[in-house]
């Protein structure tokens, strides 16, 4: 476990590293809604790092770290090959794939090992609709431009997104229930 507190901390601090250049071009109330990368393996770190010291993680970080990670993992197994059909093959969003199912599994790991609660579960999934409602209305994913991308798939993405940020926030509570 102290291998993966290490490494999504230093994948959070590489994250950033990549995103912070970008970050100017997005409006700074966007901000909470744009960056990705960064965050959920930070929110994994301080989960894990809970867990290590025996602790119970909060139920609010506990759920923004498990659905939000779990969530973004099938995303990306769609998005960077759409995005490649457009643009071409990239070695870098080939990685990307790779480095963003690195913290899904973990979200899904946890989302079927701990107790999730419905109040964060439920602030999880609304945070998460009102972040891809934001991508798909401006065409973009994070801060990614997506405009490019057929109108279809840029819906399908986008249905993609908010049917996996309900179906996992049901499924994290009905989980919970069944572990009472």
């Amino acid at each position: 476990m102290v291998y993966l507190i290490f490494l999504d901390l230093f994948w959070s601090a590489a994250a950033l590293a990549v995103d912070l250049p970008k970050l100017p071009s997005v409006p700074v109330w966007a901000w909470l809604f744009a960056v990705v990368c960064p965050i959920y393996p930070f929110l994994l770190f301080w989960v894990w790092r809970a867990l290590y010291k025996g602790r119970e993680p909060n139920p609010y970080l506990l759920a923004f770290a498990a659905i939000a990670s779990a969530v973004f993992g099938p995303l990306a197994l769609f998005f960077y090959p759409a995005v490649m059909t457009k643009i071409g093959f990239d070695w870098r969003s080939l990685g990307q794939i790779f480095w963003v199912l690195f913290y899904s599994l973990q979200g899904w790991y946890l989302l079927f090992k701990k107790r999730i609660l419905l109040a964060p579960a439920a602030a999880a999934a609304g945070y998460l609709l009102i972040k891809f409602y934001l991508d798909y209305r401006f065409g973009t994913f994070g801060y990614l431009g997506v405009e490019d991308l057929p109108g279809g798939v840029l819906f399908y993405l986008f249905a993609l997104a908010v049917t996996l940020s309900l179906v996992l926030c049901l499924t994290a509570v009905l989980l919970a229930r069944r572990a009472k």
